[in-house]
């Protein structure tokens, strides 16, 4: 249960002060009474599937609740405070329903009467399946929804427009586009390939191009087949990118840096000229309602692969961002301290193991890491985990690293945690630096070219023309487990 107080709560204090009254020479003391609960969101009118969270405000207080309008007693249900209840929103086939939730809530505790009931009433109005509803959430982004609240987002400049990603809507969303474009030409990105971003890709592909990450073409492929769009379009308009392509609108371009993890594909779409990072589910989101968060209970690979790719594209990224607009956040988030907080959370991880992790909100039964108040920070993340995959190996034998940075030279190829063996390019005659940063911060050691070093400190290492390979062995929190990287420097 969350306590919103760090003094007795005075409501508390003035129901539960013990009261005695006299009948003749007998004196009969009544129990403090208990608030009622309290809830989030408020009661009120939402549009899509949404999430309550009952509170109290004294510490072990059970919350029992009834649906049919009932009084809740101690034989009612117990609101879990790690869980959430779901008010869900209905569809007829393509049209949406309006339908009328009632929750009551008692607070109960052993030594003090029951609060009184609170009633909680929700609407969930859904909108058609075919319909979308937008909005120029900031100058040049056009923020359009479908009816599950997934989000797209339009940005034009002189010559074209790109829409980035396309929800899974049922209308015709190309039409609707269009009727932003100003006249012109289209070209669409897909952050990743699930079907909440890509579901109406077969709209725009017969026409104009398709950008999607290398590794989640064959998936993007594969979906336009079943759509029945022809192999010929497929071939010449759906178009793999990588860290580090321009997508030319005139006047500016995107930039596209992968982030694999969510997706093998997965990527964000960077604006130089604003700030605007648009990153569909690649860093996840934080919505409140419902509680969503970094899905990556489904990937197979340990979460140190992961922590490399946030970490390589932070540094790629420098200091440009200024908004990121996810795939399910109904509103920017400003700066990076959701990205601060998505590294505290991978960290978390390689440091803690099973120790850092909790019951996730949704879906059931998994579990996730989180990281701040999601009723009170909106910079507060969360991310599900397969509990028996996340980690690379046990928290004292994690040895692997998650960046290595260079000065006065260029790592050719991205980094990743698994790859062992590195070539860069010196440029210049200056100095040339290496830093490393390892995967855990309690490993016992780490040392560059024979000399030990802070993680994320830069050292130098000596290079005086042709070729020499730099070592960096990371020895982990056990004193025996050591990995080895190599960095072998040539002109």
């Amino acid at each position: 249960m969350r306590n919103f107080s760090m003094v007795p709560c005075l409501c508390a204090l003035a129901a539960g002060a013990i009261a005695t009254l006299a009948y003749g020479q007998q004196r009969v003391t009544t129990s403090p009474k208990l608030p009622p609960p309290t809830i989030f969101p408020s009661a009120g009118t939402y549009f899509n599937t949404t999430s309550l969270s009952l509170m109290d405000e004294v510490p072990g207080t059970e919350i029992h609740y009834t649906w049919d309008g009932s009084q809740p007693n101690e034989s009612s249900p117990v609101f879990d405070p790690r869980g959430v209840l779901f008010i869900e929103g209905v569809y007829d086939g393509n049209r949406g329903l309006q339908t009328g939730y009632t929750l009551r809530a008692v607070s109960m505790k052993a030594g003090m009467t029951a609060s009184d009931a609170a009633t909680f009433s929700y609407r969930i109005e859904r909108r058609d399946r075919t319909s979308y509803l937008s909005e120029e959430i900031v100058p040049g982004v056009r923020m359009i929804r479908d009816s599950d609240n997934d989000k797209m987002f339009l940005v034009c400049a002189t010559q074209r427009c790109a829409l980035i990603d396309s929800g899974m809507g049922r209308g015709a969303l190309h039409d609707y586009v269009m009727q932003f474009t100003g006249g012109l030409p289209l070209l669409t990105i897909w952050t990743h390939s699930h079907g909440d971003h890509i579901g109406q890709a077969d709209q725009f592909i017969a026409d104009s191009i398709e950008y999607v990450g290398e590794r989640d073409r064959p998936a993007v492929a594969a979906f336009l087949e079943q759509r029945g769009v022809d192999a010929r379009h497929i071939a010449e308009h759906l178009k793999p990118v990588t860290d580090g392509t321009r997508i030319d609108l005139g006047g500016r371009s995107l930039e596209i840096i992968t982030v694999t993890g969510h997706t093998p594909g997965s990527l964000v779409v960077l604006d130089p000229t604003t700030g605007n990072l648009f990153t569909g589910d690649s860093f996840g989101n934080n919505s409140n309602l419902p509680p969503d968060v970094l899905w990556m209970q489904f990937s197979h690979q340990p979460l140190d692969e992961f922590f490399a790719a946030v970490r390589t594209a932070r540094a790629m990224l420098g200091g440009r961002v200024k908004l990121i607009m996810t795939g399910h956040n109904d509103r920017p988030l400003v700066g990076t301290a959701y990205l601060d907080n998505l590294e505290v959370a991978l960290q978390r991880a390689m440091d803690e193991g099973t120790a850092a992790l909790v019951p996730s909100y949704r879906p059931r039964g998994l579990q996730q890491i989180v990281v701040a108040d999601r009723f009170t920070d909106p910079n507060w993340f969360g991310m599900n985990v397969d509990s028996r995959t996340f980690l690379p190996a046990p928290p004292d034998e994690i040895n692997s690293l998650t960046l290595i940075e260079l000065a006065g030279a260029t790592l050719k190829g991205r980094f990743t945690s698994t790859v062992h063996e590195y070539r860069a390019k010196v440029s210049g005659r200056g100095p040339v630096t290496v830093a490393a940063m390892p995967a855990s911060t309690r490993v016992q050691s780490l040392v560059i070219d024979g000399h030990p070093v802070k993680p994320g400190t830069p050292g130098n290492v000596s290079f005086t023309g042709g070729s020499r390979t730099v070592p960096i062995v990371v020895t982990a929190h056990d004193g025996k487990t050591t990995a080895t990287y190599r960095v072998t420097l040539s002109r």
